[in-house]
C-alpha cells in the first residue's frame, strides 16, 4: 500500500505545495509553537521562512523536496527558504503535541548580523539549509530538548536560547542533506521568479489589505489572469479567499493589541462595511469581533499572571 500517493514526484509537481502564511509575533525574531497531528496546516507546504522541526515521540515519513524517508522519535530537521516539506504519521487518529515548530526569517536576521554578530551562524548554515538537513545521533535529542525549553520558557530570556539552538545545529557532527542538488537547482530555477512575485503580492496585501486583485497584479508586473493562476498554484487559495484571510488576520491583531474601536478596525482592515466584516470574521475565527477582543484580553492577562504564580 502506498503511504502518500499524492505527494510530488518531480520539481514541477511541487507547485501544488501550499504556501503557509507565517506572521512572527511583534518584537520577536521567531515563532515557536507545538502542533497536534493531524492538523489543518500539517500539509505539503512551503514558506520563505526557515523551519526547525522537532518530533519527540512519534514516527512516520518525512518529505523534503524530492527526499522521502522514515523518521523516529527524536527527529530533528532544518528546512530553508521555500523548500516544500511535510511529516506524515500514517494511521494515527490523534497525536497531541506531536510537532514542535520553530520558524524565523533567516534572510532578515542574516541582514542584521553586522549589528548582532551571533546571527552569523545563519549565514554559515544557509548552503546546507537550502537543501534541508536532518540532525542525527544523540545531538538531535539534546537540541530538541532546547527547542522544548524555548517553547516552554515564556518569562525568561529566550533570544540566547534561540541562538544556542542554531549554533548546536551547526556544530552537530552528524548531519544528513535531504533534497538532491538536482532538485534544489531545478526547483529554484523554475520557482524563484514566481515565488518572488507572489511573496511580493502577499507583502502588498498585508500592508494594504483592501487592495484589489487587479491592483496587486499590476504592482508585481503580471496580467490579472496570469497572476490569478500563479497565486492559486503557489498558495493553494484563490485571491479573494486569501485576501479575506489577510484582512481578518489584520483585524485580529488590532483587536488583540489596540483599543481602536471595532468600527474603525473594520475599515482599517480593508472591509467595506461592518456587516461583511462581522460575517467574514466569524466565519474565519468562530467569534464576533467583540467576543474575540474579550477572549484575547483574558488570554493576555493569564499569560502575564502565570510567571508571577510560578515565582
Amino acid at each position: 500500500m502506498s503511504v502518500a500517493p499524492d505527494f510530488p514526484r518531480s520539481a514541477s509537481d511541487t507547485f501544488t505545495a501550499t504556501r503557509e502564511q507565517i506572521v512572527l509575533p511583534r518584537g520577536m525574531s521567531y515563532l515557536i509553537r507545538r502542533d497536534d497531528y493531524p492538523n489543518p496546516i500539517c500539509i505539503w507546504n512551503y514558506h520563505p521562512e526557515w523551519e526547525i522541526h522537532y518530533i519527540p515521540a512519534a514516527q512516520g515519513f518525512a518529505y523534503v523536496g524530492d527526499y522521502v524517508g522514515p523518521f523516529k522519535p527524536g527527529h530533528l530537521m532544518l528546512t530553508g527558504t521555500n523548500m516544500p516539506h511535510n511529516w506524515i504519521t500514517p494511521g494515527a487518529p490523534h497525536l497531541p503535541g506531536r510537532d514542535l515548530v520553530l520558524q524565523f526569517d533567516a534572510d532578515a536576521l542574516i541582514g542584521v548580523r553586522s549589528v548582532c554578530p551571533e546571527f552569523e551562524v545563519l549565514h554559515r548554515l544557509k548552503p546546507i539549509a537550502d537543501r534541508g538537513i536532518e540532525i542525527l545521533g544523540p545531538e538531535a535529542t539534546e537540541i530538541g530538548s532546547k527547542v522544548i525549553e524555548l517553547h516552554e520558557n515564556h518569562g525568561g530570556p529566550r533570544l540566547g536560547l534561540f541562538i544556542e539552538i542554531l549554533e548546536r545545529i551547526e556544530a552537530a557532527p552528524q548531519k544528513r542533506l535531504l533534497a538532491s542538488e538536482h532538485f534544489t537547482a531545478t526547483y529554484n530555477d523554475m520557482s524563484d521568479r514566481r515565488h518572488r512575485r507572489i511573496d511580493r503580492a502577499i507583502q502588498i496585501m498585508q500592508s494594504n489589505p483592501g487592495a484589489s486583485m487587479n491592483e496587486v497584479a499590476g504592482l508585481v508586473g503580471l496580467e490579472p489572469s496570469a497572476f490569478s493562476r500563479a497565486f492559486r498554484r503557489l498558495t493553494g487559495m484563490n485571491f479573494s479567499a486569501y485576501s479575506r484571510s489577510v484582512r481578518v488576520w489584520r483585524a485580529r491583531t488590532l483587536l488583540a493589541e489596540t483599543d481602536v474601536p471595532i468600527t474603525d478596525i473594520c475599515f482599517e482592515a480593508g472591509f467595506n462595511n461592518l456587516s461583511n466584516f462581522n460575517r467574514y470574521f466569524r466565519l474565519e475565527t468562530g467569534f464576533t469581533p467583540r467576543e474575540y477582543r474579550k477572549a484575547a484580553r483574558i488570554r493576555a492577562s493569564s499569560m502575564i499572571a502565570s510567571p508571577a504564580k510560578v515565582a
